[in-house]
């Protein structure tokens, strides 16, 4: 297990490395050197100084109806803490996320307020690196397909696999947003085909030419997703906009 130290500091408690641990503490608890970012998503990111690579700090909001309600808090989660171990697990493996720094949060009765920090990566999502690489994408995607059954090889289940949650940098592929993933002892073959097909409905969502999931499957090792799972998630793409709902 990665060494974490915890401080606690205006009703809020952050647990950080403990090799940067100051420095962490004071960007997540206090915002010290932090400064806007123009990444996209719904939690607010923002920069600070952090060795060479620099950090990022990213302030958890809903998605959805509910964020008209809650905004920022979650109902029972610790979702940092959630994220963070589960990052903190795939690193440890060895595999390909953003190497966890610590989180903050302040919990007000039954919700939880807060953010994560991770070291930056200079990279881009999956859509910009297709819309500036339109060919010679086939290696790409398989790399893409690897490394999500990699994922799902080491029990982790993605909550929210789409084209903007998986990153191109010059030498390595990257998956980020775990904040509510599920970690389990195994995967099944019905979830993984459920992953997919999210990924594959954010294909289309995009317009990315079909190929590119192909050769994404091709890199899985799966030959086609179950025909009975596809008709459903077809079925459920064609309901009105207004009855779709999402857990965030």
């Amino acid at each position: 297990m990665l060494p974490y130290v915890t401080f606690s500091q205006y009703g809020k408690t952050a647990l950080v490395r403990e090799e940067w641990a100051l420095a962490l503490a004071d960007a997540l608890l206090d915002g010290k050197n932090c400064e806007p970012t123009d990444m996209g998503g719904r939690g607010q990111i923002r920069q600070f100084p952090f060795e060479r690579s620099g950090g990022l700090v990213r302030t958890y909001h809903r998605g959805g109806v509910v964020r008209h309600f809650l905004k920022d808090a979650f109902l029972f989660t610790n979702r940092p803490l959630w994220e963070l171990q589960i990052l903190t697990y795939l690193y440890e493996e060895g595999f390909a996320v953003p190497e966890p720094l610590g989180v903050c949060w302040e919990r007000r009765g039954v919700t939880f307020r807060g953010a994560l920090a991770t070291r930056r990566i200079k990279c881009m999502d999956l859509l910009d690196y297709l819309t500036e690489n339109p060919d010679g994408t086939q290696y790409s995607m398989e790399r893409a397909g690897v490394l999500i059954r990699e994922m799902h090889d080491l029990g982790v289940y993605h909550a929210d696999l789409q084209v903007k949650n998986i990153l191109f940098a010059p030498e390595h592929l990257y998956l980020i947003d775990f904040d509510n993933a599920v970690r389990t002892k195994r995967v099944s073959r019905i979830a993984r085909a459920r992953n997919l097909l999210r990924l594959r409905r954010s294909f289309e969502k995009h317009y990315l030419p079909e190929e590119h999931f192909e050769a994404l499957l091709s890199g899985y090792g799966m030959k086609k997703l179950p025909k009975w799972l596809d008709m459903l998630y077809a079925l459920r793409s064609t309901r009105p906009t207004g009855s779709s709902r999402r857990n965030s």
